[in-house]
């Protein structure tokens, strides 16, 4: 129906753009209160006027439902315009508005007279502007889906000529009929195949479709089968991807039921068969929840087409779990999530989860191996040699960095030491560890739980310190309470003297069972249904570090904090009880000769001629010389090495005496001996028991440099030092000994040459005697320089050092929350770092080969010069021509100033080296280039005597 708004009048003014019936007053004013607040059927028709409320009341609803036009009973249409319209003879013409000026409002008495003047109108027509009416349009109105419909109720829509728009039942005709290839199949009823579909999909068999065990893949039942309104092609191509999800889904999961089938699977591949599962029955349920609704093949596909991606993601790693170790699973895992962050990042919370779930267990394992947990530890020994070291870290996962990997073996072997001798401290009790509310191991993946969990290890650490300080100053420590006021009040079981109440036993007993908690969905199942739901907030993934990071800083709060607080107790425990310090002195004291009365009773002892020999002579007992002892006469002897018994009777004392004279405070300090006279490390001289033939034949000779090689200061670190003085470092220490004990041995000859007047008869009875002079004065000069090099270099280092363990020990001092410390393997890298040190400045490390044997062959000259000069003054030369002594001597002469020219030449080319590099850590060392410089240049300057 169209309205007319009175068209004509603005025609007629000739005006084309006058707006009619601008000036009239709106026909809404005409309405009084009473009808504007009158309800039909409980609702105003002004109000249903503006507020439709319905949809249908939107689409159809009347154009203009407060103007009522009255009727005109002599018209054939009831429906009549009112007063201003005029009627054409094709059809009724629509009405008009009339001036408002002269609507008056309608007559009750002419009403009635209308109604009983026309009897026969129609009764329905009573109700027709009624609001029921107005909202509930008649069908026909209903029928109005065109424009031209609308304008012409007569017109009716022309079919469609395509079969695909004509309905399933003609194409189905079009098959059957021979139009196109003829079915052999007839088609099947739509519910039907869907419900077999559905189940396809959800890896069930169905009426059309079979699982065949033999191939492993679904197979319809009969050939061709088809739907209604479905060609056989194309409903094979549309059902082809759910076949293919239908066999992935049965070969994910038999291959997950054989992981946790298997005895040889290790607890990460069931983990992780476990996850599979999770994950396939979380897309079971959204399948089936989703295809109830489904009606179409297109609508299964499109069901299948994200969970057959996720199946893709699965396949790989259940297909390589069987036959890998807990390390290597989870390594393979990692490495494939890794890769699905960058091919499949809708899937990448899905993989997050799956990783916390395999991932689990492994966390578990590095919780007991901090001392967290009841469980095993990764490793079953406090101390492990390179094998077992190597077996260890072969069961840590490889995205696990290098330094964590250190820091954990370091936890884990430094927790087992103070357990063993301190296994009442709180760090070594995981029950009391418990109580200070350590954060769990778990795998994050969200910045919001990292950031949780630091706090959490800061609040653990501090609680825990808390209780150490307790206990090394008073004692005995006090646990935070966790338990509430009811559970304190209950009595304990182990008590014999809690009285139970029986009231309160038989109100438990007769009471109401507590409510059963179900467990709810995982995480995981969550995630999955949330993820193919598309419900995951765009900005979650954003939320998330990157994968590679996930593994660090999933442990690095709770290890470095539990770290520290392990280095701290196992610091305290190897300083403070057990005298790491004094130990290290005792070493730098006898194993560095740093002690000069030990040094000079050594000597005394060892090359001293005039004491009486050691040498047991038949009818003659040994008699202590002036100096209270006995000595061995090296150097003025033809018979060597000497006996056992010679040695301890020499020896005897010289340790003892020297340690309690020197170490008066710290005697009764060590722990180390078994008697209270022993000394700390069993500290006694020693034979080396590894010596080759060759090295035995080189001490046979007296006037060999190698005489003393046989002889040892034997040192063995009690336990729990043996971590820091380990067998690598006591080897250290012994050729840095055995130098030294040379070097003392090389300053007592060239010093006698020099006092020693009974050695001048050579110089007095030759021609040359200046070439011998010069020779004692330049071998003097070089021994003595190059072993004050030594020595200086070694207490340079060794004043580093202490100054570094005075650092470590002062914060023990220290409970601060974060605070730096250094472990057990850190003060035994210190330790070896230092022994580097002083290996290179003594010349002793392997790529220094070649310069000390340079120098070996020079101070073997030396002693080759004093064994001549001691034979000529025994009177043994006499046979021999004064031509050949003048000869030999100048011979070894020569050849110990070429051998020193060149020693001094490659000596400077250290210094040049050193000095390209200085300011720079060298790696063979440890110090720096312009320290190493240094020392190389002044015993450079003090040698180049002849410049």
């Amino acid at each position: 129906m169209v309205v007319r708004f009175g068209m004509e009048e603005s025609l007629e003014s000739g005006d084309a753009f006058a707006i009619p019936n601008l000036w009239r007053q709106s026909s809404l004013a005409q309405l009084n209160a009473r009808e504007l607040s009158a309800d039909v059927d409980g609702l105003s028709p002004f109000r249903l006027a503006l507020y439709p409320q319905s949809e249908d009341d939107i689409l159809f609803y009347p154009q203009d439902p407060v103007t009522l036009p009255s009727l005109n009973p002599s018209s054939d249409d009831p429906l009549q315009t009112t007063k201003g319209t005029e009627t054409k003879e094709d059809g009724p013409e629509p009405f008009a508005y009339g001036p408002l000026e002269e609507l008056e409002a309608p007559d009750s008495s002419a009403t009635s007279s209308d109604h009983e003047d026309h009897g026969e109108f129609d009764e329905s027509l009573e109700d027709l502007w009624s609001a029921k009416e107005t909202l509930q349009p008649s069908a026909a109105r209903r029928e109005l889906q065109s424009w031209e419909r609308f304008y012409d109720r007569t017109f009716r829509e022309p079919r469609s000529v395509c079969i695909s728009e004509a309905g399933p039942l003609v194409f189905d005709a079009w098959l059957s009929h021979g139009i196109a290839k003829p079915s052999p199949t007839p088609a099947l009823q739509p519910d039907a195949v869907m419900s077999s579909l559905v189940q396809l999909a959800l890896g069930r068999e169905s009426l059309l479709y079979r699982y065949e065990e033999s191939n492993g893949q679904f197979a319809p039942v009969a050939e061709d089968i088809r739907m209604s309104g479905y060609s056989p092609h194309s409903f094979n191509s549309l059902t082809k991807e759910v076949i293919s999800y239908g066999n992935q889904i049965r070969q994910v999961k038999g291959l997950a039921e054989n992981l946790q089938d298997s005895r040889k699977a290790a607890a990460c591949s069931v983990a992780l068969a476990s996850g599979v599962n999770i994950i396939l029955s979380a897309l079971q349920i959204h399948l089936g929840e989703s295809l109830a609704s489904v009606r179409t093949v297109l609508q299964v596909q499109d069901l299948v087409k994200q969970p057959r991606l996720l199946l893709n993601c699965l396949t790989p790693m259940v297909n390589k779990a069987l036959k890998l170790e807990n390390s290597e699973c989870i390594s393979m895992i990692f490495e494939l999530v890794q890769e699905m962050e960058l091919s499949a990042p809708h899937f990448q919370l899905i993989m997050n989860h799956l990783m916390a779930h395999v991932a689990h267990s492994w966390l578990e394992s590095l919780e007991h191996l901090l001392g967290l947990g009841a469980g095993p530890f990764l490793s079953t020994v406090a101390r492990t040699d390179r094998e077992d070291e190597e077996s260890r870290l072969q069961r840590i996962p490889e995205f696990i960095t290098s330094t964590m990997v250190e820091v954990l073996l370091e936890t884990d072997q430094s927790l087992k030491l103070l357990q063993a001798h301190e296994p009442e401290h709180p760090i070594a009790r995981p029950s009391i560890l418990s109580q200070f509310e350590p954060p769990s191991l778990r795998w994050l993946f969200t910045w919001r739980d990292i950031d949780r969990t630091q706090a959490q290890a800061q609040d653990y650490e501090g609680a825990a310190l808390k209780a150490l300080k307790e206990y090394y100053f008073l004692g005995t420590f006090t646990t935070p309470q966790r338990f509430d006021k009811e559970e304190r009040q209950m009595p304990s079981s182990h008590d014999p003297t809690a009285q139970p109440n029986f009231t309160d036993l038989l109100s438990q007993v007769e009471g109401p069972l507590a409510p059963i908690m179900m467990p709810g969905p995982s995480a995981l199942a969550t995630t999955v249904s949330q993820t193919l739901c598309n419900s995951v907030s765009i900005d979650e993934p954003l939320t998330c570090p990157p994968i590679s990071m996930t593994p660090d800083l999933s442990i690095v709060a709770l290890l470095t904090a539990q770290s520290r607080l392990v280095a701290h107790s196992t610091v305290h425990l190897i300083f403070r009880t057990h005298c790491l310090r004094s130990h290290l002195r005792l070493l730098h004291a006898y194993l560095l000769f740093s002690n000069g009365p030990f040094l000079i009773r050594l000597s005394h002892a060892l090359f001293d001629p005039s004491l009486p020999s050691a040498a047991f002579q038949k009818g003659r007992i040994r008699a202590a010389g002036r100096k209270g002892g006995v000595g061995l006469h090296l150097g003025s002897r033809e018979v060597w090495p000497p006996a056992s018994s010679e040695l301890r009777i020499a020896l005897m004392g010289i340790l003892t005496e020297s340690y309690h004279s020197s170490f008066p405070d710290q005697a009764n300090k060590f722990n180390g001996g078994t008697v209270a006279s022993d000394l700390p490390g069993d500290l006694s001289f020693a034979i080396r028991g590894d010596m080759s033939d060759a090295e035995l034949d080189k001490c046979i000779n007296p006037d060999g440099l190698e005489a003393l090689d046989f002889l040892k200061i034997g040192y063995r670190a009690p336990k729990p030092l043996d971590v820091v003085i380990t067998n690598d470092v006591l080897e250290r220490y012994e050729r840095v000994s055995r130098l030294l004990l040379r070097g003392a041995r090389l300053c007592w000859v060239v010093r006698s040459l020099l006092t020693d007047g009974s050695r001048n008869v050579l110089r007095q009875r030759r021609r040359n005697g200046g070439i011998v002079q010069r020779f004692k004065i330049e071998s003097h000069h070089f021994v003595t320089t190059i072993f004050s090099h030594f020595s200086n270099s070694i207490n340079e280092i060794w004043i580093a050092f202490e100054n570094q363990l005075d650092a470590i020990e002062a914060q023990l001092d220290s409970y601060e929350v974060g605070r730096k410390l250094d472990g057990i393997l850190g003060v035994r890298t210190l330790h070896e770092d230092a022994l580097d040190r002083i290996l290179a400045a003594c010349l002793l490390r392997k790529r220094q080969g070649k310069v000390m044997g340079l120098l070996e062959e020079i101070l073997g000259m030396v002693l080759k010069f004093a064994g001549l000069l001691r034979r000529a003054s025994e009177g043994r030369s006499q046979k021999e021509s004064a031509a050949e002594d003048d000869k030999a001597v100048e011979e070894l002469y020569a050849l110990f100033k070429r051998k020193c020219r060149v020693f001094t030449t490659v000596i400077r080319g250290l210094q040049e080296q050193k000095s390209l590099v200085s300011g720079s850590k060298m790696l063979d060392t440890g110090r720096t280039g312009e320290e190493m410089g240094n020392g190389i240049g002044r015993l450079v300057l003090v040698l180049d005597w002849g410049r």
